[in-house]
């Protein structure tokens, strides 16, 4: 059994989510009332900055990504990252991202730099899809079943130009101010929330071969920018490179 306490965390860096793949023999990981019970394939994810416990039976073997919180949960409709639960790699996106994790940890050797920027893109695809399947069971309180109602709104919106605090309050049947006030709770702004959604959609195609057909404004213009340096801009901030050295990096 292995334990992580709080005050490990508080002497470590609590920044990081863990996907866990289970290779061979079973564990069962717990984290904030959550237990995963893993047989060889399964998958679940553990937040490092909440106290875990890892319970081992006999010889195990085990696959541990290590993700930026703040990476993750910009790529997911939903902020609240919902840990300790059984991602079944027997089925569906399980079964895509766990032969991908699968092989490219045997394939490592012979993955070059200039690759990784593609792996990691494909990873955060595979996984964001695959936890998209996943929508937090418990929400704590009003407030919190609020937002994610509200986040609904903004992913079946995120392509239009127009999508305002305005527009979306009187979606959700709220008031602007009460909008402003739950995100301000959850520590972002609605347009700061907005914005990085359409950045991480917008680079999810500039890495999708299929729309390599696609300028770079297209795919600006698509996800509801309306100024091609802003987006530019926007985007370097966000990921270090600008869309165009991106998509030549990928």
């Amino acid at each position: 059994k292995i334990i992580r306490s709080r005050k490990q965390i508080a002497q470590g860096d609590d920044k990081y989510c863990f996907l866990i793949m289970q290779m061979q023999g079973r564990a069962v990981l717990s984290q904030r009332n959550n237990e995963a019970f893993l047989e060889p394939g399964d998958m679940a994810l553990i937040d490092s900055g909440y106290p875990s416990e890892f319970t081992y039976d006999g010889f195990m073997r085990q696959i541990s990504l290590h993700i930026p919180r703040e990476t993750l949960e910009s790529c997911l409709p939903y902020r609240r990252i919902e840990a300790a639960r059984t991602i079944s790699g027997v089925s569906g996106m399980g079964a895509v991202i766990r032969d991908f994790l699968a092989s490219t940890y045997n394939e490592a050797a012979g993955i070059g730099e200039q690759d990784y920027p593609a792996v990691r893109e494909a990873l955060l695809n595979f996984l964001s899809a695959t936890l998209r399947g996943y929508e937090p069971e418990r929400v704590l309180g009003l407030k919190g079943q609020q937002l994610i109602h509200i986040r609904k709104i903004i992913e079946q919106n995120l392509t239009d130009p127009g999508l305002s605090p305005v527009m979306v309050a009187k979606m959700s049947g709220i008031s602007t101010r009460q909008l402003h006030r739950l995100f301000k709770g959850d520590g972002v702004s609605f347009g700061a929330w907005v914005r990085k959604r359409r950045l991480c959609e917008a680079r999810r195609q500039l890495a999708n071969k299929h729309f390599s057909d696609h300028s770079i404004i297209q795919i600006a213009f698509h996800w509801g920018f309306n100024d091609a340096a802003h987006f530019s801009r926007s985007f370097r901030q966000e990921f270090g490179l600008s869309p165009r050295q991106y998509r030549i990096a990928l």
